[in-house]
């Protein structure tokens, strides 16, 4: 212990020392009644040997358990020979350099502590001096124990993270994803420490497009948790960026607490960027870490997974050029195929193609439409013949006679009909052979135009740019063809 008590014995200014040399200094006794003075004689008497109160063992030890459990102390060691296998009380020793103390807590107290308690963890203890009196063992008895240094602050972050981690502030469900090309990076950490070297250099190295900002804050001592926090809400809220890096270089626990405390917690938490973090080394996780969109184990590392490789970025790129390209020839041979497969459709192959149809019919119009008065009236004639052969008819007089005047009334009108169909379809055989005389290309070049054919593939020249010099040529006239050749271009 740091401290050396000096423990006064009880009612010390009572006892008397009844010895000389080093066991009388060392030994202390209870005094005796005291006794009534007599008149010395004249003559000395024998000397008296002194009366004493023998003691035995268990009232010593009863005696110095009483006093020694008026005094409450303070102390600090390490933990060791931890014994937790009794059911009511465990059993450790208090060390350090130069001595031991023998402890002892309730079990119901080791089972409420909220930090492990092992051999060789730094404690301060708070109890109440005490001795067994059956072996005389001089113990203290805990009433309050807490981690020392490095302890207590890992408790405290315990303490914490248990608590945002109940708020549901780690959960995966509310972390950002990253953008995958970002073009502004914010970065908030030391601008005195490798920490910043290691992220820009490796930014640069990486992505060279991206832009960086740089946030000088404090990340160790007094006044780094604000300015961590005023340095992440920047680039909230003044200055727009696409992602922010959280860093620090490695350090002890001390120097790693400003990143475990409830206020850069909920400023990460509350940030509207993606945040990547980046702090000490491999096996330091702070707070921030957990609460971080994505956390690196490194500075370099937090660097590296913020941007993409150039590398790759470059390999991606080609890759999609590749594919752009493959599919534009693609779409290119379909657009061909289709353009052919119009070609070779009916509307496309030429006039007389498409007026053949058109022209047959009005051929067989033009032959059947005569006829066909004088087919109705041998039809007709015929029909009357048989009905005139039945033997009703061969009365005489009155029988023939209504049919005779019905007959030539019927015969007149069938006639005037018959014109009558005659010239209806005569004005429409006209009418269908003026609509096919538009139609056709001949009555096109009975105007005075033609056609030209490239002599070399047939297809019609429509521009001076379809054919070159010399090029020979047939020119399709109303009445005939002419053979020609190209001699000279002029554009229009």
């Amino acid at each position: 212990m740091d401290d050396e008590l000096t423990l006064p014995w009880p009612d010390e200014a009572e006892t008397e020392d009844t010895g000389t040399g080093s066991a009388g200094k060392n030994e202390k006794q209870i005094p005796s009644a005291p006794r009534a003075r007599k008149r010395r004689p004249k003559t000395p008497p024998p000397p008296a040997e002194p009366d004493e109160k023998v003691l035995t063992v268990g009232d010593v030890n009863r005696l110095a358990r009483q006093s020694l459990e008026r005094i409450t102390v303070t102390v600090r060691g390490e933990i060791s020979g931890l014994n937790a296998r009794y059911p009511y009380y465990v059993y450790f020793d208090l060390r350090d350099s130069e001595a031991s103390l023998p402890a002892l807590m309730q079990k119901r107290q080791f089972d409420e502590l909220d930090f492990p308690l092992e051999d060789g963890a730094s404690v301060v203890v708070r109890g109440t001096l005490t001795l067994y009196e059956r072996q005389g063992k001089y113990q203290i008895r805990v009433r309050e124990i807490r981690p020392f240094g490095e302890g207590e602050i890992q408790r405290r972050i315990e303490v914490l993270k248990k608590k945002l981690q109940a708020e549901g502030l780690f959960d995966d469900s509310r972390k950002k994803p990253l953008p995958s090309f970002p073009g502004r990076i914010g970065v908030v950490t030391s601008t005195r420490g490798a920490a910043i070297r290691d992220v820009t250099v490796t930014l640069r190295r990486r992505f060279p497009p991206a832009r960086v900002f740089v946030r000088g804050v404090r990340v160790q001592g007094e006044g780094a948790v604000k300015q961590i926090c005023d340095g992440l809400e920047f680039f909230d809220s003044r200055w727009p960026v696409d992602l922010v890096i959280l860093a620090r270089g490695g350090g002890s626990i001390q120097d790693l607490e400003p990143f475990s405390t409830e206020p850069v917690a909920r400023t990460l938490g509350g940030m509207s960027v993606p945040v990547v973090t980046g702090i000490g080394h491999e096996p330091d996780v702070s707070i921030a870490d957990l609460v971080a969109d994505r956390r690196a184990s490194t500075p370099t590392a937090a660097a590296e997974a913020a941007v993409p490789d150039r590398h790759q970025v470059n390999a991606l790129l080609g890759k999609a050029a590749a594919t752009l390209r493959r599919h534009a020839a693609s779409d290119l041979k379909a657009g061909e195929r289709l353009l052919e497969s119009i070609r070779r459709r009916p509307l496309y192959r030429g006039s007389e193609f498409l007026l053949a149809s058109f022209m047959q019919r009005f051929e067989r119009a033009a032959v059947s439409l005569p006829e066909s008065p004088r087919r109705g009236l041998t039809r007709n004639a015929h029909r009357l013949a048989v009905l005139a052969s039945r033997p009703v008819f061969r009365l005489k007089g009155e029988l023939l006679s209504g049919a005779c005047a019905g007959l030539a009334t019927r015969r007149s009108r069938l006639s005037l009909a018959g014109v009558r169909v005659i010239e209806r379809e005569t004005g429409t055989l006209e009418r269908i052979k003026a609509r096919a005389q538009a139609l056709s290309p001949i009555a096109v070049l009975e105007r005075g135009y033609s056609i030209t054919f490239d002599g070399r593939t047939g297809a019609v020249v429509r521009a001076p740019d379809e054919v070159d010099v010399a090029t020979p040529l047939t020119i399709r006239l109303a009445k005939g063809v002419i053979d020609a050749q190209v001699t000279g271009k002029e554009k229009e």
